[in-house]
């Protein structure tokens, strides 16, 4: 299963020691922990400093400090951990140290921002091969729903087991084999969903405009992500990015050079769908925009530990050769996405139709513990070639479309109707963030008559139809030269 956080730096990495000046201040806070946590045992004496347990909380609070985008007090971060202990020890008498340690670490994590975690040793594993593309699971992309507790589906492709078996994207899952959601972390959720391949687990789901709740069971299986799809629409090139992997970069420049084989060279324009794609690995979002930008700056990261970094295409040219571009967007767009659309946008290379993407400018660090063990951890947030940053602004179209409309699953090109647009809470929002200009934009009538004038109906793909007849008319250039 894949995890709706994912603009992950590339590989993993070792943790490294606190600075000598912070040690004081941290030691003192390790010493609370291991008397609150002294109270969770039989014997009421605190672990030793080699207890592999505490070992495993010392490592993720230092890291925590060194490395995290903001700075953070250690004596906060203990006493939220020490929160989450007690409620785990009042809700299982029966914990074991282990999990106990785990729903610290959760807590403590928890209070940063939505996509800091925890990974066990097959978490982390899961998330190797998910950079791979293959993985055991249900093939759904899942992230908590900050109103109701519970988790939502940010989408389920519908050649994954999930979306077989009924899963839909923004379905509510209010139980796992008959547990209630509401009250656990992402972490144990998660781990209650996971399971070895061919086991079924049985989802309660809350769907939007559903009478009453759905029962469904989804049978585990390995799945094969297929980050690139491709087709040609009215000689057209198609290229619907799923989400970034190891291959994705690989894969978009296989497809162009397919379609344009098929055309002979004699492609009207390009359409790059970059819609409900949960991002991935920022750097193949990178070289993704660097195929169709060349070398010019593609974006900057500005991290705690790492400072201001910025990131340049690596090629000369431009895959699609000064051809029309149209980028797709949604508020399912996110993370490595948005760094393609934004980077595509700011250097006026594509215009970009549909809706305002998501706003999740921040990059995960995967940091390797002891055992085995991952944290998954924001080390930084990424801001577009124009200085203007995305996390909570998201990327705004040129040309905005509703959702309205979107095909229902069908065959081998399903994309999962929205019900509402998703953003992030505004509280986790930086408030002191200057908001980036906006873009110029169009109406639907001036760069696609035909398809402005047409009844939304629900097979037809609006933001799709407009932008291909956009370059089908010419239009695209004109816009684009005004």
């Amino acid at each position: 299963m894949r995890l709706f956080v994912l603009a992950l730096a590339m590989g993993f990495q070792a943790a490294c020691a606190m600075l000598p000046a912070e040690r004081d201040h941290t030691d003192a806070a390790l010493e609370r922990y291991r008397v609150a946590f002294a109270a969770m045992r039989p014997s009421a004496l605190p672990p030793a400093t080699s207890d592999p347990n505490y070992v495993l909380f010392a490592d993720v609070l230092q890291r925590v400090l060194s490395s995290h985008i903001r700075p953070a007090d250690p004596d906060r971060l203990v006493g939220t951990a020490v929160s989450g202990l007690l409620k785990k020890k009042q809700d299982d008498r029966a914990a074991s140290e282990r999990v106990l340690t785990e729903s610290a670490i959760d807590a403590m994590l928890t209070s940063l921002d939505p996509y800091s975690g925890f990974l066990d040793a097959e978490h982390a594993r899961d998330v190797r091969d998910q950079m791979h593309g293959e993985f055991p699971g249900l093939g759904i992309v899942v992230t908590p729903d900050d109103g109701s507790g519970l988790l939502r589906v940010v989408s389920a492709d519908a050649t994954t087991p999930a979306a077989r078996a009924g899963v839909r994207a923004d379905d509510l899952i209010a139980r796992i084999d008959g547990r209630e959601v509401k009250g656990l972390s992402l972490h144990e959720a998660v781990m209650t969903l996971r399971g070895p391949s061919g086991g079924s687990v049985a989802l309660l789901l809350l769907r939007p405009g559903s009478d009453g709740p759905l029962f469904v069971s989804v049978t585990r299986t390995i799945v094969r992500s297929e980050p690139v799809l491709h087709r040609l629409e009215d000689g057209v090139a198609y290229i619907r990015i799923t989400h970034f992997n190891e291959q994705t970069s690989r894969l978009v420049h296989e497809a162009f050079d397919t379609m344009r084989h098929q055309t002979d060279g004699e492609l009207a324009g390009v359409v790059l769908d970059l819609r409900d794609n949960p991002g991935g690995l920022f750097d193949q979002g990178v070289r993704v925009a660097d195929a169709f930008l060349g070398a010019v700056e593609i974006v900057s990261t500005r991290g705690r530990a790492s400072g201001v970094q910025h990131y340049y295409g690596g090629t000369r040219d431009d895959v699609a050769q000064d051809l029309p571009l149209a980028v797709l967007i949604d508020s399912g767009t996110t993370s490595a996405a948005e760094v393609v659309a934004g980077a595509l946008q700011d250097h006026d290379r594509a215009l970009l139709f549909g809706g305002r993407s998501y706003g999740k400018g921040s990059v995960q660090t995967i940091f390797q513990l002891a055992g085995g063990d991952g944290l998954r951890l924001t080390t930084a947030r990424y801001f577009r070639p124009s200085g203007g940053p995305v996390e909570c602004f998201g990327i705004v179209p040129n040309v905005a479309i509703s959702p309205a409309g979107r095909p229902p699953p069908s065959g081998t090109w399903p994309r999962m109707a929205v019900a509402e647009e998703t953003h992030p809470d505004p509280a986790t929002c930086d408030p002191d963030a200057v908001a980036p200009p906006p873009p110029r934009t169009w109406a639907m009538a001036e760069l696609c008559p035909e398809v402005a004038r047409r009844p939304a109906q629900s097979g037809a793909d609006r933001p799709l139809d407009c932008a291909v007849a956009a370059i089908r008319m010419h239009r695209f250039e004109k816009a684009m030269t005004e």
